[in-house]
């Protein structure tokens, strides 16, 4: 009874302790609230465990067969709390599932080849699946600091996981490895030859190190991709700013013309008041005030930089032909970076007007809001657009084609640097894209 007793905690505590590598890949992104949550249902499925392979060992009796069916399916209640309570990640879970097995299997094979190869005395079954157990606890605490480590750093990058396809292949990879190795252990047997031993911690390291080559493949790849993106949003700014450029020198231009042609004006105004003719020169005064107006360039808000970005896209779609309706209203010192909202204006604006320039010209429209209502700001772009997108599992556009993408990249960067909810939507022909952070 007693050996049931330990071996049933000891059992509970493996499983908790994988569970546990399973929740730190995820750590940084949980709230106070739901990581207590989390503990304390992953505390209530180990007391429960622990009662319930209690009554199986003294029930069926401590043997191989139910010893190695706790192990094989005991960690699934603690995947499922996981899965319930950190939502919308299911191939990251599978990843992490996949990569946990794996260490799982090189635990497991540590700890046998101890059992099995040093000269202890085991005179039968249970003492050997109980030394095995300790075994396997204590290989788990030499190797905490490397697991601990390799798990709080394990997830790759988000985009991989926003093509489905790519993130499912990389997520089943070490999940079939694992699972056709596994499958060679469910047998009766429990005691195996050093072939055995030795093809288990190979797989377990291969399959780490092709990790590790993968991961070293996607840092290179990202900056590469972060220096051509560099390029491309320097090429951005550029010209942006040869575009302001000149509707600058169009409305100065305009402007010398009018302050030319002022001298005239003033004498047909003085000619026409000492005449008598007030309604003409009332008239006259609206046009040229209208003349003054069209020449300046639009104030969409006090700040230079975000107007300048406003005006240069605004423009270039009313240019292309495209009904734009604006409405931002800021306040005179923004709480962030100017630049980091200015980029992301261009590059959200920049994305409404190339989708708009693939529609018929009876069907363009965009729509523009900014706002700041304490202590939120408010961002939304609407645009016409009837192809459907596809998007991602965070919920944001996806493209190959190739030297697209920098907007969305763009707009992840701003979400992360200052906490953005965003929600991107296609309905009824419009593409909408709204964004929500608060004021820091």
């Amino acid at each position: 009874m007693e050996t049931c007793i330990g071996l049933a905690l000891a059992v509970t505590m493996i499983q908790l302790l994988g569970a546990w590598l399973r929740y730190l890949p995820f750590k940084g992104e949980l709230s106070a609230v739901t990581e207590k949550y989390l503990w304390h249902c992953f505390a209530v499925v180990a007391a429960l465990q622990t009662a319930a392979y209690m009554a199986l060992f003294t029930a069926k009796g401590l043997n191989v067969f139910t010893y190695k069916l706790v192990m094989y399916t005991g960690f699934l209640l603690y995947v499922f709390v996981s899965v319930y309570l950190i939502r919308q990640r299911w191939l990251q879970h599978l990843f992490v599932i996949s990569m946990q097995l794996m260490w799982a299997l090189f635990i497991h094979a540590a700890s046998n080849t101890l059992t099995s190869e040093l000269p202890l005395p085991i005179t039968g079954v249970q003492q050997y699946l109980a030394l095995h157990t300790v075994f396997y606890l204590l290989v788990f605490a030499l190797t905490l600091p490397l697991a601990r480590h390799f798990f709080r750093n394990l997830l790759p990058p988000p985009y991989l996981f926003a093509e489905k396809r790519t993130g499912l292949y990389m997520a089943l990879l070490p999940l079939g490895l694992g699972l056709s190795h596994m499958m060679l252990l469910a047998d009766d047997r429990i005691v195996y030859n050093w072939n055995d031993h030795l093809s288990r911690l190979m797989l377990s390291l291969w399959v780490f190190l092709f990790y590790r080559f993968m991961v070293i493949l996607v840092r290179r790849t990202e900056e590469q991709d972060r220096e051509e993106n560099n390029y491309l949003l320097m090429n951005q700014r550029i010209n942006a700013l040869e575009d302001y450029t000149r509707l600058t020198w169009e409305r100065q231009e305009e402007i010398m013309r009018i302050r030319h042609d002022l001298r005239h004006y003033n004498r047909l105004l003085l000619s026409l008041i000492e005449s008598g003719e007030t309604k003409k020169a009332a008239d006259l005064i609206i046009a040229q005030e209208g003349e003054i107006l069209a020449a300046s360039l639009p104030t969409y808000c006090q700040n230079p930089i975000i107007n300048a970005a406003l005006g240069v896209y605004v423009q270039r779609a009313q240019e292309q032909g495209i009904p734009v309706t604006h409405t931002v209203k800021l306040p005179p010192q923004l709480s962030m970076e100017e630049k980091d909202l200015a980029i992301l204006l261009s590059n959200v604006l920049e994305n409404a007007i190339i989708a708009n320039m693939r529609q018929s010209a009876d069907r363009r429209g965009l729509n523009v809001s900014l706002q700041y209502h304490q202590p939120q700001y408010i961002l939304s772009v609407e645009n016409r657009c009837d192809t459907p997108l596809v998007f991602g599992e965070d919920g944001l556009p996806i493209t190959e084609e190739k030297g697209h993408g920098l907007g969305m990249a763009s707009l992840r960067d701003f979400c992360r640097k200052y906490g953005a909810e965003t929600d991107f939507r296609q309905q009824d022909g419009w593409v909408r894209v709204l964004m929500y952070w608060a004021d820091t």
